[in-house]
């Protein structure tokens, strides 16, 4: 039976194959960019905030799936525009505009929510509902240290997505160019 416990060092390489499901087909003419972004989401939580983080693990004590929530988002977007904004100018216009939407949220919606999630999960263990469980067990820590809301950035499109957060309390408050933004009060 799948369990949910907090992040341990040794689920790093787990976790980061996890993070990587969710990356480029070989055929992405984005792919290497999307790779890299993904690869610094999983370094930036597990090594600067792994008390916020959550795994899902599976039988064999091994994680399936993660959540990852670092309480100060203004710190994890200095570090995301130091790290991957050289890349951006690589990229057609469009998705260039897309990256740096997703980094560029307006200061009122970050200070009201200053929290940031970031949540995969393999299929089989979002169909007995691992997720719900996880965003459970994240928000819960986030509360007990006084955050007040947490931001979570997504692509527009991803209705299956953006129900389920809504289902767990999240609103839309922000859509700007290839990204919603939701906001959890907490």
């Amino acid at each position: 039976m799948p369990t949910i416990r907090p992040y341990q060092p040794r689920d790093k390489e787990n976790v980061r194959n996890v993070c990587m499901m969710t990356g480029p087909a070989a055929d992405d003419p984005y792919g290497p960019a999307r790779l890299f972004e993904l690869t610094n989401y999983c370094d930036y939580y597990v090594e600067c905030e792994p008390e916020c983080c959550f795994v899902v693990a599976n039988d064999s004590d091994e994680a399936v799936g993660y959540i990852f929530g670092c309480a100060d988002y203004g710190r994890y977007r200095e570090r995301f525009l130091r790290d991957y904004a050289p890349k951006l100018k690589e990229l057609p216009l469009f998705k260039r505009a897309m990256c740096q939407a997703s980094v560029r949220t307006p200061k009122l919606f970050a200070k009201k929510h200053p929290a940031h999630l970031h949540i995969n999960i393999l299929e089989p263990y979002q169909r007995i509902g691992m997720g719900s469980r996880l965003m459970e067990a994240l928000t819960a820590k986030l509360r007990e240290g006084g955050v007040p809301g947490v931001c979570l950035g997504m692509g527009s499109h991803n209705v299956k997505a953006g129900n389920f957060y809504r289902k767990c309390g999240f609103k839309k408050l922000l859509h700007l160019p290839g990204v919603m933004y939701l906001g959890l009060e907490l």
